[in-house]
């Protein structure tokens, strides 16, 4: 009995310490879906240790950056009149956001190593009798490759703007504009486990011929090849120095379309908070739901998902911050 009331104290000594450190009242809900998705990976990485490579680089990594975060949250309930590190404390998230879409695949393939690219070009046959990215071709241009390229990238940029605007106009807009975003992107990730696939550009068309079929400008190439250098295909496939299969090397990320779940959730957003941007990202926003077709990245089918995720993280995202809030989490705006 003695030592069951020894082992009682010290868990009761550990809870207050955790209670004075304040991270329940100080989390706010980047810090909370960001440290949910990584002990999710993490998890991952210790059931499937033996298959993954460098699994125990990944879960000290991981655990690493979680106590990192909970640092910040114990440091912002004393820095929180400095807004130099208040500024810190919303956007180290955009590495992280990175990082972690860059670490899912290491999961992908081994708990889901098919490919599903047939069938969804078959649901996209099914539904218009032609390949989308087949057909579009015959509006080719270099001007509207150019354009609709430059919108393609803009995926990695708007968000930031809006985040920023909110960020200085207002502390409530800012937290639920982060949830929305921030839980399109990780449940975008997951959702990457159910249909991998790799894209008509690989599937339907020649990925070493698109420069060639479809010429931009100025900065199309250049676009193309920091995009495709992120996707994990190796630089000297994309020189064109390497007779190694790039297909073998993409991230297996195109069901659903994250590009048009998180450019879409950004522009409801900037009109729900009345951005002064709200108009241009709509017009980049429908531009760039176009390229993911056009540029064949992405089948039809993959969008539609994209959008339907939208509509469901606006109906469901809300609740868990207002039960976050309940439970106690009062940093979480409902």
């Amino acid at each position: 009995m003695s030592i069951l009331r020894v082992l009682r104290e010290k868990i009761n000594k550990i809870k207050i310490v955790i209670s004075d450190l304040k991270i329940k009242e100080n989390i706010i809900i980047i810090d909370f879906y960001t440290i949910v998705q990584l002990s999710i990976y993490t998890t991952l990485a210790i059931i499937f240790f033996n298959q993954i490579p460098k699994s125990l680089n990944l879960i000290l990594t991981n655990i690493f950056i979680i106590f990192s975060i909970l640092t910040i949250v114990v440091l912002s309930g004393k820095l929180n009149d400095n807004k130099w590190f208040m500024v810190f404390r919303r956007i180290y998230v955009i590495p992280l956001v990175l990082f972690l879409f860059d670490q899912v695949q290491n999961y992908i393939k081994v708990i889901n190593p098919a490919d599903y690219d047939d069938i969804l070009i078959k649901w996209d046959y099914a539904l218009f009798g032609v390949n989308p990215t087949e057909w579009i071709y015959q509006f080719a241009n270099p001007i509207f490759t150019e354009i609709l390229q430059i919108s393609y990238a803009s995926y990695f940029i708007m968000p930031i703007i809006l985040g920023l605007e909110l960020h200085f106009k207002n502390n409530d807009s800012f937290n639920k504009f982060a949830g929305y975003l921030i839980f399109s992107y990780y449940i975008s990730y997951i959702l990457y486990f159910i249909m991998p696939a790799i894209g008509p550009r690989f599937v339907l068309h020649d990925f070493g011929s698109i420069n060639i079929e479809l010429p931009g400008l100025f900065l199309t190439e250049y676009i193309r090849f920091i995009i495709n250098s992120g996707e994990n295909i190796p630089i000297d496939i994309l020189k064109g120095i390497s007779d190694l299969n790039p297909a073998f090397f993409v991230n297996r990320d195109c069901m659903p379309s994250g590009h048009t779940l998180v450019t879409t959730i950004n522009m409801i957003c900037a009109f729900k908070f009345k951005s002064k941007f709200r108009w241009i990202f709509l017009i980049f926003t429908i531009l760039l739901i176009i390229s993911t077709v056009y540029l064949r990245y992405h089948y039809v089918v993959d969008i539609i998902a994209g959008l339907l995720l939208v509509v469901l993280i606006f109906l469901f995202e809300p609740y868990i911050r207002q039960a976050l809030n309940k439970s106690g989490f009062k940093s979480i705006i409902k």
